[in-house]
Protein backbone atom coordinates (compact mmCIF):
# COMPACT_ATOMS: atom_id res chain seq x y z
CA UNK A 1 0.00 0.00 0.00
CA UNK A 2 1.54 3.28 -1.12
CA UNK A 3 1.61 6.51 0.81
CA UNK A 4 -1.15 7.98 -1.30
CA UNK A 5 -3.43 5.03 -0.52
CA UNK A 6 -2.72 5.35 3.20
CA UNK A 7 -3.59 9.06 3.19
CA UNK A 8 -6.68 8.39 1.08
CA UNK A 9 -7.82 5.69 3.52
CA UNK A 10 -7.29 8.05 6.47
CA UNK A 11 -9.23 10.83 4.77
CA UNK A 12 -12.04 8.46 3.86
CA UNK A 13 -12.21 7.27 7.47
CA UNK A 14 -12.22 10.88 8.71
CA UNK A 15 -14.99 11.72 6.27
CA UNK A 16 -17.04 8.77 7.50
CA UNK A 17 -16.47 9.75 11.13
CA UNK A 18 -17.49 13.36 10.46
CA UNK A 19 -20.61 12.25 8.62
CA UNK A 20 -21.51 9.82 11.38
CA UNK A 21 -21.02 12.49 14.08
CA UNK A 22 -23.19 14.95 12.14
CA UNK A 23 -25.87 12.31 11.74
CA UNK A 24 -25.74 11.46 15.45
CA UNK A 25 -26.04 15.15 16.36
CA UNK A 26 -29.06 15.43 14.08
CA UNK A 27 -30.66 12.41 15.76
CA UNK A 28 -29.94 13.76 19.24
CA UNK A 29 -31.24 17.22 18.37
CA UNK A 30 -34.58 15.73 17.35
CA UNK A 31 -35.51 15.85 21.03
CA UNK A 32 -35.28 19.64 20.80
CA UNK A 33 -37.93 19.87 18.08
CA UNK A 34 -40.82 20.00 20.51
CA UNK A 35 -42.54 23.19 21.57
CA UNK A 36 -42.97 21.84 25.10
CA UNK A 37 -39.86 22.69 27.10
CA UNK A 38 -41.09 20.78 30.13
CA UNK A 39 -42.16 23.82 32.13
CA UNK A 40 -45.78 24.74 32.58
CA UNK A 41 -46.93 28.31 33.09
CA UNK A 42 -46.92 28.69 36.86
CA UNK A 43 -48.84 31.73 38.04
CA UNK A 44 -45.74 33.68 39.02
CA UNK A 45 -43.27 32.33 36.43
CA UNK A 46 -44.37 32.94 32.84
CA UNK A 47 -40.97 34.54 32.14
CA UNK A 48 -39.21 31.31 33.14
CA UNK A 49 -41.14 29.35 30.52
CA UNK A 50 -40.46 31.99 27.88
CA UNK A 51 -36.75 32.09 28.71
CA UNK A 52 -36.49 28.29 28.60
CA UNK A 53 -38.28 28.26 25.25
CA UNK A 54 -35.90 30.93 23.92
CA UNK A 55 -32.82 29.01 25.07
CA UNK A 56 -34.02 25.64 23.79
CA UNK A 57 -34.79 27.26 20.44
CA UNK A 58 -31.27 28.75 20.34
CA UNK A 59 -29.80 25.34 21.19
CA UNK A 60 -31.85 23.75 18.41
CA UNK A 61 -30.62 26.32 15.87
CA UNK A 62 -27.04 25.81 17.01
CA UNK A 63 -27.31 22.02 16.74
CA UNK A 64 -28.74 22.25 13.24
CA UNK A 65 -25.98 24.66 12.19
CA UNK A 66 -23.32 22.30 13.55
CA UNK A 67 -24.98 19.40 11.74
CA UNK A 68 -24.81 21.28 8.45
CA UNK A 69 -21.18 22.24 9.09
CA UNK A 70 -20.28 18.65 9.96
CA UNK A 71 -21.96 17.33 6.84
CA UNK A 72 -20.12 19.92 4.76
CA UNK A 73 -16.83 18.93 6.35
CA UNK A 74 -17.50 15.26 5.65
CA UNK A 75 -18.31 16.02 2.01
CA UNK A 76 -15.22 18.21 1.55
CA UNK A 77 -12.99 15.58 3.13
CA UNK A 78 -14.43 12.92 0.87
CA UNK A 79 -13.85 15.10 -2.21
CA UNK A 80 -10.21 15.49 -1.18
CA UNK A 81 -9.90 11.73 -0.65
CA UNK A 82 -11.41 11.10 -4.06
CA UNK A 83 -8.80 13.36 -5.64
CA UNK A 84 -6.04 11.26 -4.05
CA UNK A 85 -6.82 8.54 -6.56
CA UNK A 86 -6.04 11.03 -9.34
CA UNK A 87 -2.76 11.86 -7.60
CA UNK A 88 -1.92 8.17 -7.28
CA UNK A 89 -2.51 7.66 -11.00
CA UNK A 90 -0.42 10.71 -11.82
CA UNK A 91 2.49 9.61 -9.64
CA UNK A 92 2.48 5.94 -10.52
CA UNK A 93 1.21 6.07 -14.07
CA UNK A 94 -1.27 3.25 -13.39
CA UNK A 95 -4.68 3.02 -11.77
CA UNK A 96 -5.01 1.15 -8.49
CA UNK A 97 -8.03 -0.98 -7.73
Amino acid sequence: MGDVEIFRAELTAASGSSGQAASELLNQSAALQTEDVGIQNPASRPMLRLEMHRRVSALRRSALARTEEGSGLAAATQRIADRFQDLDVELSGQESS
